[in-house]
């Protein structure tokens, strides 16, 4: 039973992409979120009843050949059942609320025809990011990992301007590149050594090919998740629509990029100390990165991409210590990937409702939200609040789950260094946060918002969003502690 609700969280989406490419207006809107809203039902009833049965691992196998093993199949545990609920749930709200934001009446960015296109690569991107999280074999994962590239190139192009056309290309280029030398590194070591494509056998690479072949499928992971060096096109892809970019960020393309390396950290088995040591500094100078950017933006939009990239290096520092065999970095990862994607979407789908009413994203033009705009306000002040890590959202509650993996690992060279950038990180983004929280939402400069108001449907997102962000880790907490490793770490 449960492989068939997990077959149905992605196959309809995909299917359902294909048919609203020839669908607009109310047909389009209908098909959407009947899919979207099958899919999570799908993933919900498939959380019940896993979680009814007891949990472990549940491992079905599609098509197995004699040569090259399992070609592809699917893996039903804690952490794709959690990460897939994220992406069934959040997807489902983005969604309702782009129904309102793709229409004409968006002051920005006014909508009057060919959003089933849209709809079709979004629903297509749920899909592909379902069938990714569920998938067992190199070839199953590299396949949908080209989908949902496909998909993010589809949706950060739409507007068709020449600035979307290249964020677009770069969204796709980069990304597929990392795919290169991961996945096609993975199936040839599949084909050639272990005649099977499975995670499972990733366990039996020889020691000396098993940290070259995990570099290979790191690097495919830090180009989807918009690590060091390879994230300028995170902020680029701010030429899509807003629910998209709400998805893309908050859990899509560059959580999935976090997903495979725990997952292949979760089977790889026993790894080299120097690994550890690689990732620590890899992340570290991500970290780096949004926190000289942040005093410098503006646009609200790329104020959330940069946080973006450095709340994706606070999940690789929990990789970092996953990769010494610390089963509390892998869940730090995943409980962080949990509680960052509702708090970021809600920023997203904030900074929407502003381009929305107002048709702007200039934060040094909006003020007088309180009295306009209160929802968007108090919405705004959350989503900064709770992506700096404030409790009782639950960013607060991954970053001590790090401090904690530090603490297990002692005063090794480099340990500490990526925990503290993570704790200064929290530090800027919390002082540009309320700085923009002062003026945006209680400063008095004439802005429109004093006069606007926003849509029941962008209020209703928004008040849903701002409730997941406060309780979404105590959700999940029962299933990331069951999160651990399958290959004799």
């Amino acid at each position: 039973m449960v492989g068939a609700l997990a077959a149905l969280t992605f196959m309809i989406p995909l299917l359902t992409g294909l048919v609203l490419f020839k669908l607009d207006g109310r047909r389009a809107d209908t098909l959407m979120l009947g899919s979207l809203l099958t899919a999570m039902v799908s993933q919900l009833v498939l959380d019940y009843a896993y979680l009814t049965s007891g949990g472990g691992l549940v491992h079905i196998i599609y098509l197995e050949t004699r040569s090259f093993g399992e070609v592809y199949g699917i893996i039903i545990d804690p952490m794709s059942v959690l990460i897939g609920s994220v992406v069934a749930v959040a997807g489902f709200i983005f969604m309702f609320y782009g129904v309102e934001y793709m229409s004409e009446r968006n002051v920005g960015h006014p909508v009057r025809g060919g959003k089933g296109l849209f709809y079709a690569w979004m629903t297509l991107f749920e899909g592909a990011t379902l069938g990714f999280i569920y998938s067992s074999t190199f070839l199953g994962l590299l396949i949908f990992f080209e989908l949902m590239g496909l998909a993010c190139w589809g949706v950060v192009s739409y507007y068709n301007t020449g600035e979307a056309r290249r964020a677009g290309f770069k969204a796709f280029i980069i990304p597929n590149v990392g795919a290169m030398v991961g996945f096609y590194t993975a199936i040839y070591i599949g084909f050639t050594q272990l005649h099977d494509l499975s995670l499972f056998s990733l366990s039996r690479v020889s020691p000396d090919v098993k940290p070259w072949l995990f570099i290979a499928l790191l690097t495919a992971g830090y180009t989807k998740s918009a690590q060091f060096p390879t994230y300028s096109w995170i902020p680029d892809a701010m030429e899509a629509p807003t629910p998209a970019s709400a998805f893309l960020h908050g859990a899509a393309m560059v959580e999935m990029g976090v997903y495979l390396v725990a997952r292949v950290l979760q089977f790889i088995g026993p790894l080299p100390a120097w690994i550890f040591y690689l990732m620590a500094v890899m992340v570290s100078l991500t970290l780096l990165i949004p926190m000289l950017n942040y005093p410098l933006q503006n646009d609200a939009k790329r104020l959330l991409a940069y946080s973006t990239v450095a709340e994706a290096g606070i999940m690789f520092v929990g990789l970092t210590f996953a990769s010494l065999g610390l089963r509390i970095g892998l869940q730090a990862a995943m409980f962080q990937l949990t509680a960052h994607a509702f708090v970021k979407g809600l920023g997203f789908l904030t900074a929407g409702s502003f381009t929305y009413s107002l048709g702007t994203l200039d934060l040094r033009k909006i003020s007088g939200l309180q009295e306009g705009m209160p929802v968007s306000g108090f919405s705004w002040a959350v989503a900064l609040l709770g992506l700096a890590g404030l409790p009782p959202m639950g960013i607060a509650f991954s970053k001590a789950e790090l401090l904690a993996a530090a603490g297990m690992v002692g005063l090794r060279p480099l340990v500490w260094l990526p925990v503290l950038l993570v704790l200064a990180d929290s530090v800027v983004f919390l002082w540009v946060g309320t700085r923009w929280i002062g003026s945006n939402i209680f400063g008095r400069r004439g802005s429109p918002a004093v006069s606007a108001g926003t849509h029941p449907v962008i209020t209703a997102s928004l008040i849903t969003l701002v409730v997941l962000a406060m309780i979404s880790a105590y959700l999940a907490y029962p299933l990331v502690k069951m999160i651990g490793f399958y290959g004799g770490v």
